[in-house]
């Protein structure tokens, strides 16, 4: 059985904010999604005593490894999912569509870490190379900032997953460029996407680095749940921009 997609009908800036907005929360896949997430946050925070036995540090390996693929696995299909539909999403299309785009988004999340570290690393050259200072130095002030400054990329590459799901773009360069294009020519309506993206992050490194397990669940619930609403809007936005024929995809 197959769904015909067409383009959506031209909305304002406000309906296409709402639009957002209801759909994330009115969806189960994205909360399942969240789940993930804090599933993911536990594992990764979980310290295997150092006298633990072989088997159990191995166990523990493995299990972290599970939780980070299964995080990708969800996130992959509910942007696959989010970027082909209107309505709200079912934890039943986000196992279905993870499917469909696991291994390239796996691959090209591979390779946009790789260009990070990169270019994280010229950037810690130069400045010792500039300052004199020490590599310990530096990197304790880099770690201090290091929340604001990933805020602050996915606030300028806001557009870059939702093009790539959109348009199919799995190549990593041209779809940075095309998200950075995309982000210029929309920077007058990006207001509210600072609000969703990059207040959040700026909050965040506010957080004590001691606080409560709750605080951090409901911090990650709340920023992830806002970033999904900056999904959906510039999937829309996108959609909207482009005038493409009706497609098909599987149900």
């Amino acid at each position: 059985m197959q769904e015909v997609i067409r383009d959506i009908p031209a909305r304002t800036e406000g309906e296409l904010r709402l639009h957002a907005m209801v759909r994330a929360v009115l969806s189960p896949g994205i909360w399942f999604v969240l789940a993930v997430q804090v599933l993911l946050m536990f594992a990764l925070q979980w310290h295997v005593p150092e006298d633990a036995a072989p088997l159990v540090s191995m166990l523990a390996i493995f299990l972290t490894a599970a939780a980070l693929m299964l995080f990708f696995y969800v996130q992959a299909g509910a942007f696959q999912a989010l970027s082909q539909g209107r309505e709200a999403l079912p934890v039943g299309e986000v196992i279905r569509a993870g499917k469909v785009v696991f291994a390239a988004f796996v691959w090209l999340i591979l390779k946009a870490g790789l260009l990070f570290a990169v270019v994280m690393n010229i950037l810690v050259l130069v400045a010792l190379l500039l300052t004199g200072s020490n590599l310990d130095d530096l990197t304790q002030a880099l770690t201090a900032y290091f929340g604001p400054m990933t805020g602050v990329l996915a606030f300028v590459f806001v557009y870059w997953l939702p093009l790539v799901f959109v348009q199919r773009e799995f190549r990593l360069l041209p779809g940075l460029k095309a998200s950075l294009r995309t982000a210029w020519e929309r920077l007058s309506h990006s207001a509210f996407l600072v609000l969703m993206v990059l207040v959040p992050a700026l909050a965040a490194g506010f957080l004590p680095a001691d606080s409560p397990v709750w605080l951090n669940v409901l911090a990650t619930l709340a920023t992830g749940m806002l970033g999904w609403i900056a999904y959906i809007y510039c999937v829309d936005a996108l959609r909207q921009r482009q005038s493409v024929a009706p497609y098909t995809v599987p149900v």
